[in-house]
Parts: C-alpha cells; structure tokens; sequence
C-alpha cells in the first residue's frame, strides 16, 4: 500500500479584508462606548457566511427526518428514500475537492451527490433559484423586445386544516388546467393577446394549514389594463375553482372573500436589479418574487417548508412530520413551469433543477482533494459550512487549519450545528492531518519513508514513527513533518483473524 502523502497547497486566494477567525475558540466582542450596547450589524459577507451555515444545518436536519422514514419504510439503505437525504453528504467519487470560484470568490465542493431539490434541500434551492432567476429576467425583457407586457397574476384559492398537501395540489392542478381551457379560456386568452406564461408555485402552512398559491408571468398585449385583465380572470378562476371543489358556490361568504382576495395583478413588470435584494418582500421586482418563492420564511400568511425545518431543529415534532408530508407530496415537482415552446422562443435551453445544481457557471480553481477519512471528520464534526468558510478566507491554508483543529479531541462543532460534538477517540490524535490530495496541476512531494528494521519476531520496527488516531482509524506518524502512513505498509501481513 502506498503513505498518504502530504502536498504543496495551492497558494490561497487573497480576498480583500479577509481573515479566518481562530478555529474552536470563542471571539469576544469589542467593548462599545455605551454598557447597554447592542451587538453590531453583520456585515454583506458575514450575512452570507450565516445563511449558508443555516443552509447546510436545516439540511443536516431534512437528512436525519428523510433517513427516518427510510427506516420506517423498512429500506435496506434509509438515506434511498430520498436523494436529499444523501445530498452533499454522499461521496460521488473516492475524494471530496474544494474548489475556489475567481468570479465570486466563493468555495464550494466537489465530487458530492447533489438532489437539485428547490422543494426539499435549503442549500440546492438557493443555487438553482438564482440561475432560474436569471432565466426570468431574460424571458421579461424578451417580452418586452417582442412588443408585448409581461403582467404578475397571483391566483389562491380556499383552503382548510383538514385537507393534506397531497390532495389540495391535485385539486389546484386541476383548476389551473381549467383555466385556460375550453371556449371560456380561449376567449379570455383572445382578448388578452396571450402569448404563454412562466407559473412559480410556493407552498406555506399556517392556522388553516397548508396554503398553495401560484406566481404567474402573463404574456399579454401591450396595451392590456391591469384591472380589466383581472376582471376577466377573476371571472375564469371561480369557475375553475367550483369545478374542481376548491370553492362553494352555495356559500355567500366564501364567495365574497375569494372575490376579494383570491386574484391579484400587476401590469408592466419590470426586472430592474430584482428590487428587494434582501428578500424583505417589500417591493420586489416579478422575476425575483417568482424565482425567490421557496426563500419566504415565516410570514403572516404562513410558514414556509424550510420554516418547517427550523422549528424541527429546535425539536419540534410536528414540524418535522409536516416537512416530511410535504417533501413526499411535491416530489418531482417543478417549481417553474413554462408554456409549451416559450423556452426556445425566449432562447433558452432546457435544463433540469439537478443539472443546474451541478454546473459551475464561472472560472473555479481546485485548492486541493479530501480523501474519505478526512471528509469524515468534516461530517461528524458537522463542519461543511465552516470549511467553506476557511477556504474562502485563507484559501487551502485556511482548510488545513481548520482540519487539524476538527482532529483534536477538544474540538466543538460551531456554525453548522448548535449541538456539542464528542471526541472521535480517547487516543492521541495526530497534530497535522494535512493528507489531503493535490490538485491535478501539482505535483505531490514524496515523503520520507523511514527504512524498516526487521526483528526477530518478523515485524518491522518503527522507531521514528507514532501511532495516532484520526477520524476513528489508526495511522503511523511522522509527529516532525506531520506526515501520516498506512500500519500495513511497515507490518507483516499475517493470515485472517479468527473472529472473536
């Protein structure tokens, strides 16, 4: 068998007023002027080193309830149940890589199963949401180049505690295909000059529980009016709706309050700088409301999915059955639906969720490979978010440092979990873990393999090297240059043990 072998890093990648915070230990806050003072605004990069952190604890979260009805499901591999639950945990190749993107100065990782779920994974919904919002903002300004006007129309519909997901989609499913059909509809799309549509579909649970309502970018002539269009599809929705059980024509109440509330529409969209860059949902730009749907979290018409994940984290049981309910019921769903051909018209390619989740649109360099061992240590020390954060900071340096402190038994896992983490071994642990791979473009340094010494007994002595403990498996080391070799290579191969 061959030493692991220790390599050059890549030089890190500098960025302006970085620094990576010392790894497992506590910063104390600056002391402000005033004893009442409140801690400081997280700055643009701090907010996204957060977010990502709760992105990748909510999906350590999905992971452990998905895995749960695996077992329940009585599924030789729980994690099978669903790919979310394998997602950026399961290796897909023999090593992990860590790659820097130049454009966005952004880490992020390699060689992982990836689900592209925007229904069920926090961190594949966030990328594939902004590539589909760039799809969007392409399609509005198409539309406006064809002398046409986009218009937003927000369709709901009544809804009650005891309906499951499941049963309210399959019911919404219908009243959407109603709309547009039969001499009704077409009469309707005539007179608004329809072209097609983009539909966003967003999911909330609230007192009434679950709640479904559609985002949908119209195609229209140019000269529509806004309140003449929603007059003709508030006429078209009500139908559709009592056909498919959704409303009670014979209930004067609920007929007057989905009157008011069930159609809204906003003429000549515009995607302008997609308003809103916070997600605060005040005045939104049409494309970035449609795309950024599933990132709602916990407003007063209900809570969102991932929502639902949070508050499972904090051991709500309830919140977790109903994640799972709603995972299984929008299951191969998309999130945005086009009209037939509009992709081409538009000059787009049809790309799956999946595939976008995997594609890495800029120039991205390679710091450097994990092997299995070491990605190990970064699960149990639940530490995905706070890696990428050290090789944004201090390129694959910064890694390393974090790795060999993630070795050490007193290590406590922070960012991606609030839990305390227990140490792998009560042995030694080695004091430099850094056995990671090279990039392709590097050359590995050979290290220095102590010449073995032969006994009587016919094992190989070791004289200059330790025996220590890292991620559950025991290596001999060098403890001077931190370099760390397989126990096969210096002893005698001996016949199978007889189990114990």
């Amino acid at each position: 068998m061959q030493a692991l072998r220790s390599i050059r890093p890549i030089a890190p990648q500098a960025t302006a007023g970085a620094a990576l915070p010392v790894v497992g230990v506590a910063q104390p806050a600056p002391l402000g002027i005033y004893a009442k003072s409140t801690s400081p605004p997280l700055s643009p990069d701090e907010k996204k080193r957060e977010l990502r952190a709760d992105r990748y604890r909510f999906l350590g979260v999905a992971r452990d309830l998905l895995i749960a009805e695996g077992r329940k499901a009585g599924l030789p591999h729980p994690h099978d149940y669903a790919k979310t639950a394998k997602c950026l945990h399961v290796r897909r190749d023999h090593g992990v890589s860590v790659h820097h993107s130049i454009e966005h100065k952004t880490a992020f990782y390699g060689g992982l199963v990836t689900c592209g779920s925007v229904w069920a994974c926090p961190v594949c919904a966030a990328k594939v949401q902004e590539r589909r919002r760039e799809e969007l903002a392409r399609a509005i300004d198409w539309t406006w180049a064809e002398g046409l006007q986009p218009i937003m129309v927000t369709l709901t519909a009544p809804h009650h505690r005891r309906q499951s997901l499941k049963d309210l989609r399959q019911m919404q499913a219908k009243a959407l295909t109603a709309l547009r059909s039969n001499r009704g509809g077409q009469k309707m799309r005539e007179r608004l000059g329809y072209e097609g549509m983009i539909r966003a579909l967003e999911v909330t649970y609230g007192q009434n529980g679950w709640h479904l309502h559609t985002h949908e970018l119209w195609l229209v002539g140019r000269n529509v009016d806004a309140d003449e269009a929603k007059a003709l599809i508030l006429e078209r929705w009500r139908a559709a709706c009592a056909k498919a059980g959704l409303l009670d024509m014979a209930d004067p109440a609920q007929v007057r309050a989905f009157d008011l509330h069930s159609v809204d529409v906003k003429g000549r969209c515009s995607a302008s700088d997609y308003l809103a860059k916070m997600d605060d949902g005040k005045h939104w730009g049409a494309d970035r409301e449609m795309a950024k749907a599933s990132s709602k979290a916990g407003k007063r018409s209900g809570l969102h999915p991932f929502g639902l994940l949070a508050e499972a984290a904090e051991g709500d049981r309830k919140a977790g059955t109903l994640f799972v309910e709603y995972a299984a019921a929008m299951k191969g769903m998309a999130q945005l639906y086009w009209s037939r051909g509009l992709k081409a018209r538009v000059g787009l390619d049809e790309i799956s969720d999946e595939e976008l989740a995997e594609r890495a649109e800029d120039t991205a360099v390679v710091l450097g490979q994990m092997v299995p061992e070491q990605w190990e240590l970064v699960l149990r020390s639940k530490a995905r978010a706070r890696l990428l954060d050290a090789a944004e900071a201090q390129g694959w340096e910064g890694v390393l440092a974090l790795l060999k402190t993630l070795a050490m038994p007193a290590s406590q896992p922070l960012g991606e979990s609030r839990s305390s983490a227990k140490p792998l071994s009560d042995e030694p642990v080695c004091p430099s873990p850094d056995t990671l791979r090279p990039c392709p473009e590097q050359q590995p340094v050979a290290p220095t393999v102590p010449t073995p010494d032969h006994h009587a007994a016919g094992v190989i002595r070791t004289p200059d090297l330790s025996i220590v403990w890292l991620a559950g498996a025991a290596w001999y080391a060098d403890l001077e240059s931190g370099e760390l070799f397989d126990r096969a290579l210096f002893e005698k191969p001996e016949p199978e043990p007889v189990p114990i």
